[in-house]
């Protein structure tokens, strides 16, 4: 039986009457704890069918949380919740919360026991019990629906004194009953104080000039989506956060901010780093070996003709002395061979083992020439050791090394990012980039890593296509113009932020300061740059429009030849939960082929198939193996009887062996004694299951031919009984 909110209402004020007196003082943990349960039951309406209670706190800095557990014979629920008896979270468990239906053996598809938005109504319902009076949900993007959902989730934010805010919420709601069995959400209390007052003394418009000050572009060539030319763009540079507080209007520097939070660790522990080990394998003999391999095999064997063995291919790379690996020792060799066009490259392996840990390299070359490809390494990390080799003697080293490896496509390239020279760093690194009519072009690139200590070559690799055409550099809008587009796509809206503040002496943050913190994040109204209607990669440099990448066509189910027709609504509600048949046209009154019926019923259990990119071979395997129908009465392109078309449904359904037993069924059709003997049965539990009515006239017309919103309907009716 429920608590009535009444008997709650009395029961607090008896516990108010209590607390006043000395057995019971405020700080005691029963009282507390009498006090959040009593709110949590109201809030929740939690009744007394649970035979055991737990509550306890947990003394955090920012604040008591109460762990409060219900159990009971039918389950439990664990909530926790402020002192304040504010729901934070929730978990229901009960012990068969699905009803379960025996049927004769059948099994299929069936629509959920109710759709998404029915479901987002309990859990609406359920917050607006648990928020605040302040607080509101604003709920997330729709999502699709689930021919095998048992429960629905829902998140969204949590918004605050009519503000956006950093808090978030889930909801967990239970199909059957609509109940919600998980819940959690964020809280002003998980931050430091009380939240800013909603107010500012600035405007959006204000707040996004400054933001956009925070912004720059630089204008690089791109590969469009053919690949084969490059365009040029404006791109967005990396920049720290920034945010406008609405106090005071000023532009802050969030990053800068956070930072302070940081606390540092320092580990003087090095990895260790195990060493791998091979083990040879018995050599077979070229004839023994040869008689055993397929002509496919064969094949593939014969990709590896050339290949050097990894002595050769170390001598090769040792005559490249500005690899520095004259000390080290040659470890293993793994091949790779290219599938498409069979190139075969090796991964050879060197290590120098000392006191201060193993130097390793590794070094990809062509494994039929030894040509270089790339080179990767780490050294152990040294404390206290000092580069001896500076950034300028180390990009001289590089650039030389590159020119003399890949002179042509180097001489291409300008230098497109570096360290700074005052760096603490034993490894230089470049990154070298094509450069055309005065521009970079980042795809075609270059990149060296030198050794600081010895000035050795560590690291190389190289992406370029030679074949890449360029569009020419007239008729470009200025930064100015491409700035303004790429700022204005973002949205300013004042809302709530989480914000790093010093924590003063005050007695409200005198927990968080006793655990070590000095800074910690509240909620203040502030503007910062903010959601935008699609993800933009930059600015056409000539059109000044906005990029995004190309995006993949919506896979939803949809139909734009239903209009008016008296299935409609059935193909829609399919679609929704991607039964029915892509491509767009529902061709409601088509006559029906068993592929296209084959279609139909493997869509309903999650298989996708679209006419112009997939084969149907698979479907019939689905069918076949379902028991649906047998190989032999595979027949793509035949209209199936309405007959036909009920036997393959209740074949997908397991009725098929009871449908074929012989002298047990009647049926009430107009035309039941015209029903084939072998359809009898099919008929009368077709008729049974409520999934074929008969006609205008009460006929089951088991010869005439079906059509495609006929084989949409029975299905419909089964899944929705």
């Amino acid at each position: 039986m429920k608590l009535r909110k009444l008997a709650a209402t009395a029961l607090a004020a008896a516990l108010s009457l209590s607390l006043a007196s000395p057995a019971l003082a405020a700080e005691a943990a029963d009282a507390r704890l009498t006090q959040v349960t009593l709110a949590v039951k109201e809030t929740l309406e939690i009744g007394d069918e649970y035979t055991e209670f737990y509550g306890q706190p947990d003394e955090t800095a920012l604040g008591t949380r109460w762990d409060l557990e219900w159990t009971g014979e039918d389950g439990s629920l664990s909530v926790t919740a402020t002192g304040e008896g504010k729901v934070l979270s929730m978990h229901r468990r009960t012990e068969d919360p699905m009803p379960y239906y025996a049927g004769e053996g059948s099994y299929g598809p069936s629509f959920p026991s109710m759709s998404r938005a029915r479901a987002q109504e309990h859990a609406q319902a359920f917050l607006s019990k648990v928020l605040s009076e302040n607080e509101k949900a604003v709920f997330d993007g729709e999502q699709e629906e689930s021919l095998s959902a048992e429960d629905y989730s829902f998140r969204g934010m949590v918004e605050l004194n009519g503000l956006p805010s950093p808090m978030t919420f889930y909801v967990r709601v239970r199909l059957f009953d609509g109940e919600v069995v998980n819940f959690w959400r964020g809280d002003e209390s998980d931050y430091a104080g009380a939240p800013g007052e909603a107010k500012t003394s600035t405007t959006a418009e204000a707040a996004a000039q400054l933001l956009k000050t925070t912004l720059s572009l630089r204008l690089e060539y791109v590969q469009d989506e053919s690949g084969q030319s490059a365009v040029l763009r404006y791109l967005p540079n990396s920049t720290d956060e920034f945010y406008v507080d609405a106090a005071t209007g000023e532009l802050v520097n969030l990053t800068e901010l956070q930072a302070l939070l940081s606390r540092q660790y320092a580990t003087g522990a090095a990895d260790k780093l195990a060493v791998n080990m091979t083990m040879e394998a018995p050599e077979a003999s070229a004839e023994d070996a040869a008689a055993r391999l397929s002509e496919t095999e064969l094949a593939g064997v014969a990709k590896l003709e050339d290949v050097l063995d990894k002595e050769a291919l170390d001598k090769a790379i040792r005559t490249w002395t500005e690899l520095g690996l004259k000390n080290y020792t040659l470890g293993s060799a793994s091949y790779s061979v290219d599938r498409k066009t069979s190139e075969v490259t090796a991964r050879v392996s060197y290590a120098r083992n000392t006191e201060e840990g193993i130097y390793r390299r590794y070094v990809t070359v062509d494994a039929k020439t030894g040509a270089l490809i790339s080179m990767s390494g780490y050294d152990p990390y040294r404390e206290g050791v000092k580069p001896a080799v500076d950034l300028e003697a180390a990009q001289k080293k590089g650039a030389t090394f590159l020119a003399k490896l890949w002179g042509d496509q180097f001489a291409k390239t300008e230098v497109y990012s570096a360290p700074d020279k005052d760096a603490d760093t034993m490894v230089w690194g470049f990154t070298y980039a094509q450069k055309v009519n005065g521009y970079f072009f980042p795809a075609n690139s270059i990149s060296v890593r030198v050794n600081a200590a010895d000035g050795s070559i560590m690291g190389f690799s190289k992406g370029f296509d030679d074949d890449v055409t360029f569009d020419s550099a007239e008729g470009l809008i200025s930064e100015e113009a491409a700035l303004t587009a790429w700022a204005e796509s973002f949205s300013v809206e004042l809302g709530y932020l989480e914000i790093p503040v010093a924590l003063n002496m005050e007695e409200q943050f005198e927990l968080l300061r006793n655990a070590g913190y000095h800074y910690y994040n509240a909620l203040k109204p502030g503007y910062a740059l903010g959601d935008r209607d699609a993800w933009y990669t930059g600015v056409d440099a000539k059109t000044g429009e906005l990029v995004s990448p190309k995006q993949p066509e919506s896979d939803q189910m949809t139909y734009d030849d239903l209009e008016g027709h008296w299935a409609q609504a059935i193909f829609n509600e399919l679609a929704q939960y991607q039964v029915g048949w892509r491509g767009g046209k529902a061709q409601p009154d088509l006559s029906l082929t068993q592929k296209d019926f084959i279609i139909l019923l493997a869509s309903a259990d999650g298989y996708y198939y679209h006419p112009e990119t997939e084969d149907v071979e698979f479907l019939y395997h689905y069918a076949i193996d379902r028991g649906i129908l047998t190989k032999e009465e595979r027949q793509d392109d035949k209209v199936l009887t309405r007959a036909e078309m009920v036997k393959l449904l209740l074949n997908s359904l397991g009725y098929g062996p009871v449908a074929n037993l012989p002298g047990i069924f009647r049926c009430g059709f107009a035309d039941a004694a015209a029903i084939p003997e072998a359809d009898l049965g099919y008929a009368a539990l077709a008729q049974g299951l409520g999934i074929v009515t008969g006609d205008s006239e009460g006929n089951y017309a088991p010869v005439r031919p079906a059509v495609r919103s006929e084989a949409a309907a029975i299905l419909w009716q089964y899944m929705k009984r």
